[in-house]
């Protein structure tokens, strides 16, 4: 990220600077204000570390130009804690947050980490739409299959309902992400974020904090108000990932915010107004784990509101075809690799391999063919172990294997390939590790 740092003291200046710098970050440092706008003029910032006293002008003159000269520049003020009325008038003026002297770098650090994730945020929604634009979304979702014209149609509907929650089903692998960002990027939302998140990807204390923010002091380390992840899609949509491994507790407060459309920061008292959409994908049973006590059946109703299927690729072949020609450019375009071309027999093979792991498991391949690959074309050789074996019985062949059969046999090939490995072997299959493991106690596999 680049950074500008308009400060005049030298000591601090350079402080600063080696400290992001070994963050990985560009720095440019400028010692009075119009040093600092002619920076910011020749090499716009992402970031501008902003002192509130500086020789020749105060930051409060600063900031408007700042602003008016790139609107999307992230402002902080530096100001020392006498001064914080003026930090807090700067920040209705556009300032982004502010620090108070003596600078604490842990802060500084988790500040900036949190401009990255919200400068992330923009540059996904700008690609997003510009996909979209493009027609993206059409060519990996709107395939030939009746399956998935009937997902397309389902999401064409919800889209125009922008305050319906969705639900989204389907295994690991089958595209369940691209779905909701199709549904928020068709919407009156789209130019609100998209925010998303797997449930299962937090321990339950920093789940509670990520999704629903919190008040300074609520606990030992919250120096600062944050704001959760519901704040931060206002407007826009929220994608919770594998919302099955929501614990108990998250569960309620999440059904809370569903009914009442409100939340309320850990240690805060206000209840804060909210206008986002929920959606929410899983490939558990949620109706078996409502009967098992497991989930909340009232949530589950709340959540279920406009349920989408997406179905698995075995059940779809028709589609494969189009899914290799399309994830193959795709790879072609990210590693540079125009002379390229896939043989046909090794074209026939990925058409006839049960593909376990969908979608994703076909994505990964054949990024991992082309990345491999010298100039030229792609032959049978190149196909890893697991996809090759894979392809020489077809479940629909007559003394072929079962599907669950094929689905082991490419699980051992994946583990014998990687030595035992179960994160490379999850990887090289497409699918996740708790799947992986999963199917592996399903199988017996040892």
């Amino acid at each position: 990220m680049k950074i500008l740092i308009i400060e005049d003291e030298g000591s601090l200046a350079r402080t600063l600077a080696n400290f992001l710098e070994d963050l990985g970050h560009q720095v440019v440092r400028a010692g009075t204000a119009m040093e600092g706008l002619s920076k910011a003029l020749a090499d716009p910032p992402q970031l501008v570390l902003l002192d509130l006293n500086l020789p020749d002008k105060t930051g409060l003159e600063v900031l408007p130009r700042l602003k008016k000269e790139d609107p999307n520049c992230i402002v902080v003020m530096m100001t020392a804690s006498a001064e914080v009325k003026h930090a807090v008038e700067a920040m209705r003026a556009g300032a982004e947050d502010y620090l108070t002297k003596p600078l604490d770098l842990d802060e500084l650090q988790l500040l900036v980490e949190r401009v990255a994730e919200k400068l992330g945020l923009k540059r996904e929604v700008a690609a997003l739409k510009t996909a979209l634009q493009e027609g993206y979304a059409r060519e990996y979702l709107f395939l030939k299959s009746s399956a998935m014209a009937r997902v397309y149609s389902q999401i064409e509907k919800v889209a125009a309902q922008d305050q319906v929650t969705v639900l989204i089903l389907g295994e690991t692998g089958t595209g369940k992400e691209h779905a909701a960002k199709l549904i928020h990027h068709s919407s009156a939302r789209s130019g609100k974020p998209f925010v998303e998140l797997h449930c299962g990807a937090f321990p339950e204390s920093l789940l509670e904090s990520e999704l629903f923010g919190y008040e300074a002091g609520a606990f030992t380390d919250a120096k600062k108000q944050k704001k959760g992840l519901f704040e931060m899609a206002q407007g826009g949509t929220v994608f919770l990932d594998e919302v099955g491994e929501l614990p108990p507790t998250i569960q309620t407060k999440l059904l809370k915010v569903l009914e009442q459309k409100t939340l309320r920061r850990l240690g805060g008292t206000q209840e804060i107004r909210l206008d986002v959409r929920i959606v929410s994908a899983t490939n558990r049973d949620l109706e078996k784990e409502v009967k098992e006590g497991k989930f909340r059946p009232d949530l589950y109703y709340r959540l279920n509101v406009f349920p989408i299927l997406i179905p698995p690729l075995r059940e779809r072949p028709e589609d494969v075809g189009s899914l290799i020609d399309f994830f193959f450019r795709e790879a072609c375009q990210a590693f540079g690799k125009g002379e390229v071309e896939l043989s046909p027999e090794v074209r026939k093979v990925l058409r006839t391999s049960p593909w376990p792991g969908n979608t994703r498991q076909l994505k990964n391949i054949l990024h991992r063919m082309v990345l491999a690959a010298p100039e030229g074309r792609i032959i049978l050789e190149d196909i890893p172990l697991e996809v090759a074996q894979g392809a020489k019985v077809l479940p629909t062949s007559p003394g072929s294997l079962s599907m669950a059969e094929s689905e082991k046999q490419s699980i051992q090939r994946a583990l014998e390939h990687t030595g035992g490995n179960r994160s490379e072997a999850a990887k090289e299959l497409g699918i996740s590790r708790n799947t992986l493991l999963s199917k592996i106690k399903k199988y017996g596999i040892e």
